[in-house]
């Protein structure tokens, strides 16, 4: 690996590094969350003290940047503009697999559909500049002190914990997203009662008004039974999702504190109206 180069870094370097600012990001995603939250949360995508999407946003800026280091404007732009394209291909990829952002920039002027917005990209190129000029330097004076079996060493027990702690993550999401697959499941129920009640309800129309009225009756009470049950599959899903890891870590997960409200109060109606039969 030490011997093998891209760019200016060796794949040894590359691989160090990736873990280093890894474990940074995460340092800093649990002290934003600290200072905002008055609490610890676990901001990473995973179990561990790492966030991958910093380890390789450094690695890539490191690769594309440091030829233009005597250039502190051109690296700013570049940074914002790198940094910026991975928050928004990660961002996008994650949604189109869990049908849910995992952030959500959208209250935020000149955004780009929640993704990316201005105010992330100038703070990635001042980021990006601290690491290049400050960070940067010393961690690669303190890695060529590091014996090379010592650093082989560290890599092994680095990679293997990752490695384990992402098929962990993936069984984790993939079970959430089960949950919201199933919660699609429920609507598409209520959605095929209904339709069912219209249609039988359209087709009696012609034959009897009587009749008519008690379809209607016995229908209405059947689909509001039906509504109440899947109100209470929802509201027992929204607890498990709110429990999750992965939600306590990316907020934007969670089901909105006003849906749930609704979703109780509907489920108080339903009741009442059941009681009244």
């Amino acid at each position: 690996m030490a011997a093998v180069m891209i760019g200016s870094f060796s794949l040894y370097e590359i691989a160090m590094y990736f873990f280093l600012y890894a474990f940074l990001g995460w340092c800093c995603e649990v002290i934003y969350a600290t200072l905002k939250t008055g609490k610890f949360v676990n901001r990473g995508f995973l179990n561990g003290p790492v966030c991958p999407i910093y380890g390789t946003g450094v690695v890539l800026l490191l690769l594309a940047l440091t030829p233009l280091r005597d250039y502190a404007w051109a690296v700013f732009l570049a940074a914002a503009l790198i940094c910026s394209a991975l928050e928004l291909i990660t961002g996008f990829v994650l949604e189109k697999l869990f049908h849910k952002k995992w952030w959500d920039y959208s209250d935020r002027h000149f955004n780009l559909c929640g993704y990316i917005c201005l105010e992330m990209s100038l703070l990635w190129g001042v980021a990006a500049l601290a690491v290049l000029y400050a960070l940067q330097p010393m961690f690669a004076a303190l890695l060529h002190k590091l014996p090379l079996t010592a650093g082989y060493i560290l890599l092994g027990v680095f990679a293997a914990a990752l490695l384990t702690d992402l098929v962990f993550t993936l069984l984790q999401i993939s079970a959430l997203g089960k949950k919201y697959r199933e919660l699609q499941k429920i609507n598409a129920a209520l959605r095929i009662g209904s339709d069912k009640l219209g249609g039988a309800l359209s087709d009696m129309t012609a034959r009897s008004a009587e009749k008519l009225g008690e379809l209607k009756e016995s229908g209405e009470q059947k689909l509001d039974d039906l509504r109440l049950k899947n109100a209470r599959r929802t509201d027992a899903l929204y607890d498990k999702i709110e429990k999750s890891r992965l939600a306590k870590a990316f907020p934007s997960l969670r089901p909105s504190a006003e849906r749930r409200e609704k979703l109780r109060e509907k489920m108080r109606e339903l009741e009442e109206k059941r009681k009244e039969r």
